[in-house]
């Protein structure tokens, strides 16, 4: 059985840290100075106990199921071919501002589905929204989802039609179609992709696929054990999904890029694989304004907090995507946690009505960050 627990530590020889570091197949939903959450079998669990751990059983991991997972829930967001559907109408509806590209193809040939929106004036001035790295985190398909669909429908409004004339926007709500299609209808916990692993497992973590500094961790975060939830992949831009992004960053060259992701209610900037901050004072002095900016704008539409702060000290990734675009090609690069802040309010399983409020609070700071770099 599988089992949500909260996990202590009073004892120095023992610190929370050194779980983010040991290879003991935890899947981490939560990082706070005083405790993790995390989801893991009853055998490791017991093992954390026995190394000295304070272990707290929140409970099943198939009661959080029944008490968020429900009909209605799966019936409130978008599945791959609904995506589909809906982006496919956007481009139609406005032929002369908006495009539907496909990126590339997934493991199981899905189609990876792009809105390339603006007049195509032959400004070099791009911006790029990304959804659902992960496959779980469905809240992430539907914020660029609904950005798209306000650019498009209120294209001819101010300011949107002077950012479509200065340069374009392009938004992927779901990079990785087939973990999200089968957490519909399967594990609705997944997190992967569906590659097939060499040892009978199955997935890699395509935020963990690409090419800057992959493969540099060995830690729970960043796992080369193919069957751990984090899982680097055997080699960088091993996967399609993260192959379609490489090429569309490399051809179109982005201004700024910012990759939607949940939970927790986080604006994370570079970098993610070490402690370090960025180098250039004004890039990291940049990206920490610009992420402070849209952090208060989020803040003033309900009142919920988004945090700021460097990527690593949620814990230590390598080979992430923003890591990446920064890190490859100087794109200002955020990655942002959306709802809830914690498990109790549904964790990865985001309740349907808070979809609505969740893009409302991102609205502004959307257009905050398109009015930044398309001016």
């Amino acid at each position: 059985m599988e089992l949500i627990v909260k996990v202590t530590s009073t004892d120095q020889q023992t610190p929370l840290s050194d779980l983010l570091r040991l290879p003991l197949g935890l899947d981490i939903w939560e990082v706070a100075p005083d405790h993790l959450i995390l989801r893991a079998p009853e055998a490791p669990i017991e093992r954390l106990a026995q190394m000295g751990y304070g272990v707290e059983q929140i409970q099943p991991v198939a009661e959080h199921l029944g008490a968020f997972a429900t009909a209605e829930a799966i019936a409130g967001y978008h599945s791959a071919e609904t995506l589909e559907q809906d982006m496919r109408r956007l481009a139609e509806s406005r032929p002369e501002i908006a495009e539907l590209r496909e990126i590339g193809r997934s493991v199981e040939n899905r189609p990876i589905w792009a809105l390339r929106i603006g007049e195509r004036k032959g400004s070099l001035d791009r911006v790029l929204f990304m959804g659902c790295h992960h496959a779980r985190e469905w809240i992430a398909v539907e914020v660029p989802f609904r950005l798209a669909e306000e650019l498009v429908e209120r294209a001819d409004d101010t300011p949107i039609a002077a950012w479509l004339s200065a340069g374009e926007i392009w938004v992927a709500p779901m990079v990785n179609p087939d973990g999200h299609e089968h957490c519909r209808t399967g594990e609705r916990l997944w997190r992967k992709n569906r590659r097939r692993n060499p040892d009978g497992s199955i997935g890699v973590d395509p935020n963990r696929n690409y090419g800057y500094m992959w493969g540099t961790l060995n830690v729970p975060t960043s796992s080369h054990v193919p069957s751990d939830e984090t899982y680097v992949g055997p080699r960088a831009f091993s996967e399609p999904e993260t192959r379609a992004v490489r090429d569309l960053v490399a051809r179109e060259m982005f201004q700024g890029v910012i990759t939607y992701h949940s939970y927790s209610q986080l604006i994370l900037y570079p970098w993610g694989y070490t402690d370090r901050q960025v180098p250039d004072r004004q890039d990291r002095e940049g990206m920490i304004g610009l992420a402070r900016e849209m952090r208060d704008l989020m803040r003033g539409i309900h009142g919920v907090a988004y945090t700021v702060q460097q990527s690593s000290a949620l814990y230590p990734t390598a080979g992430d995507t923003t890591d990446w675009t920064y890190g490859e090609y100087g794109i200002p690069s955020f990655t942002i946690e959306l709802r809830p802040k914690s498990h109790l309010e549904g964790g990865f399983i985001l309740p349907p009505d808070q979809i609505q409020p969740t893009w409302e609070e991102n609205r502004p700071a959307a257009f905050r960050f398109i009015e930044r770099f398309l001016r």
